[in-house]
């Protein structure tokens, strides 16, 4: 009897640890207190994000109503009516003219100016200070003086023109030039993309410049060979954004000539937005929101895939 309760008390002890401790007050704070910090940021995704999505997905079958919202359910009705849109199919063409003129004329300057400040030692804060402060103005600013500059009557692209022998041109009122005036700007670069470039140019080991200097790899070739293959992550994570960008642009068409001439600078999310706004036909500018969110899911996925297919 002596020997069992002898062993009892020996596998007491045992027996204590393996029993589950219950989860004290500063355990559970330390669970709740990350969740607390994001829920505001949830929420506000949830309801300003995901819900516009779905709502505006939910009214793109009906034709709306605003005194008997949502109105008159018609299927496919939106859409059939808009892909029979001559106007639809014009906004479509512009857009894709805006992608190709932001990608050829303004996606690689920021590269280009990061490459060179990187070889800059001296001055490298002032000139990256420079290149940050047109970030800091109001775009509106910046179309306003653009704007100035356009002006067929007293602006400086004419007087340069003029300079030159050439005959003065009806920049934002012609529709051959208009969308290449609007994407114009970018040229100058500049901004946020200059920093993040030359953050991650900064961020190569410099075991491997050494090495490259070494090696006789310097200047241009090594901003070739070195520099540009190593910030190729970045690289495609930019190009993704910016083709999302380009297929969204409002702004800068809206400001410059509100989608004129004969729309002619008139974006597939200018026409969204005046389906909405000036003709309030909410069904219409459903659809047509639905088929633009559709083809930057598709292109943005296919961008994924290449990007991770290079990764390996």
């Amino acid at each position: 009897m002596d020997a069992l309760r002898e062993t009892t008390r020996k596998m007491a002890p045992a027996t204590v640890l393996k029993r589950k401790r219950p989860l004290k007050g500063y355990q559970i704070k330390n669970a709740l207190i990350p969740w607390l910090f994001l829920l505001p940021g949830i929420a506000f995704t949830l309801i300003l994000r995901y819900y516009t999505i779905f709502r505006g997905f939910f009214l793109s079958f009906y034709h709306f109503n605003v005194a008997d919202p949502p109105g008159v359910f018609v299927g496919l009705g939106n859409f059939t009516e808009l892909f029979r849109d001559s106007y639809y199919w014009n906004s479509w063409k512009n857009t894709l003219i805006y992608l190709v003129l932001i990608l050829a004329l303004t996606f690689a300057v920021p590269i280009i100016q990061a490459l060179f400040l990187d070889e800059v030692v001296k001055f490298r804060k002032l000139a990256t200070t420079l290149y940050i402060l047109p970030a800091v103005i109001p775009g509106t600013i910046n179309i306003v003086l653009w704007k100035w500059i356009w002006s067929p009557d007293y602006g400086l692209a004419n007087y340069i023109l003029k300079l030159f022998g050439a005959d003065p041109l009806p920049w934002l009122s012609d529709m051959r030039w208009v969308k290449f005036c609007i994407v114009f700007p970018g040229v100058i670069g500049g901004g946020i993309g200059v920093l993040l470039y030359l953050a991650a140019i900064l961020g190569i080991s410099q075991d491997i410049r050494e090495a490259a200097m070494l090696d006789g790899c310097t200047g241009i070739k090594r901003m070739v060979y070195i520099t540009l293959p190593n910030i190729t992550f970045l690289i495609l994570i930019q190009l993704i954004l910016c083709t999302m960008g380009a297929l969204q642009i409002l702004d800068a068409p809206f400001q410059y000539t509100k989608g004129g001439p004969a729309h002619a600078a008139e974006s597939l999310p200018l026409l969204i937005y005046n389906l909405y706004n000036v003709t309030y036909d909410f069904g219409k500018g459903s659809a047509a929101a639905m088929t633009l969110m559709l083809i930057i899911s598709i292109i943005t996925f296919i961008q994924l895939k290449l990007n991770k297919q290079q990764s390996e």
